[in-house]
């Protein structure tokens, strides 16, 4: 099945066809589901993390966490944090979300970034 290119988002009465690459981050927060892209605009998307993490190319883009689905290409550095968990600096500083991978979910997240 062939992943798209590109994912419709909304930005105030707008539906705009944003390109996947340019998403740096997806999150949730108070039961919206918010893109932000390469130049730090935050827009909404009508799907659930759950059915975006299905259609995204998991080469590119990994659910960090029940909160985060991040694109590998915008992943500056990661680093240990609270000994067992991964905290992911994100390339645009404007960006300033604490992304925290668990214990559980960091063996396949360095797997993921060393496969890349």
């Amino acid at each position: 099945e062939r992943k798209k290119t590109r994912l419709i988002v909304q930005k105030g009465i707008e539906n705009i066809a944003l390109k996947r690459e340019d998403i740096v981050l997806i999150y949730t927060e108070d039961k919206l589901v918010y893109v932000i892209d390469q130049v730090s605009k935050k827009y909404i998307v009508n799907k659930t993390l759950s059915e975006l993490d299905d259609e995204l190319d998991h080469t590119t883009f990994f659910r960090a966490n029940r909160q985060y689905i991040v694109n590998i290409n915008y992943i500056k550095s990661f680093r240990s944090f609270e000994k067992v968990k991964l905290l992911i600096e994100i390339a645009i500083p404007e960006i300033n979300h604490s992304i925290v991978i668990s214990q559980e979910t960091a063996p396949a997240f360095r797997k993921w970034m060393n496969d890349a």
